[in-house]
């Protein structure tokens, strides 16, 4: 297991790891293994899949679960689109605020 991943980080995938999807988290265990931050189509033809499809919705899913962030955009070298950049999601900071909830 890569130790440069925060413990919150692999605590919570761990606590999720039952409700994504086996490619959901296959696709995960790559960030891991790739750290750094990624296009969808990066992604896609690193991990040897044919289409976007098979990673695009999948990365959404890790957004939403809270597993991956979107960590900026690029301008993508094959459609020349501005697409999002993803990363590992960082440890949230818990504010003052947050304490008392």
């Amino acid at each position: 297991m890569n130790t440069k991943m925060h413990n919150n980080s692999l605590n919570a995938y761990g606590e999720e790891k039952v409700r994504l999807s086996k490619r959901a988290r296959l696709i995960f265990d790559w960030f891991v293994a790739n750290s750094g931050a990624h296009t969808d189509r990066f992604v896609q033809i690193s991990m040897g899949f044919s289409e976007r499809g098979m990673v695009q919705p999948r990365i959404t899913e890790l957004i939403k679960a809270g597993h991956l962030e979107e960590v900026g955009s690029t301008k993508c070298g094959v459609t020349g689109k501005n697409v999002r950049v993803v990363s590992i999601a960082r440890p949230k900071k818990e504010t003052q605020e947050d304490m008392f909830k």
